[in-house]
């Protein structure tokens, strides 16, 4: 533990420990080494990346989710919603269909009439 909490220059002390030895080796390897850094810079990147595209389908997942809760709520007002039309619903992923389709459940009359014109 002595290791863990020292500073920078307590940490390239002899602990007379062999496992914090190899740990100061690798350390130090590592330090030297320019092609681990431009390995862990790359790596650093490609992580970022990640976590921003992972941000990027959250929140076009949490868009598509919020059309469709507010489609399914203007159909709820024609009455109720078919399994098969539920189904559809759920499976689209395409916002510009599922805005479209608010377009038009917001002036259809009844289900049926809802369903004709997405066919």
């Amino acid at each position: 533990m002595k290791f863990v909490k020292a500073d920078l220059k307590e940490s390239q002390e002899d602990f007379h420990d062999i496992y914090v030895k190899q740990l100061q080796n690798s350390i130090r390897h590592i330090k030297e080494s320019r092609e681990m850094e431009e390995r862990f810079m790359i790596l650093e990147e490609m992580l970022r990346d990640e976590r921003a595209a992972g941000r990027r389908e959250g929140l076009q997942e949490g868009e598509l989710n919020g059309q469709r809760a507010m489609l399914r709520s203007f159909l709820e007002d024609l009455g109720s919603i078919p399994p098969e039309l539920e189904k559809k619903l759920f499976e689209e992923s395409d916002a510009t269909v599922l805005k479209n389709w608010l377009k038009i459940a917001a002036t259809s009359k009844s289900i049926e009439e809802f369903i004709q014109k997405i066919q």
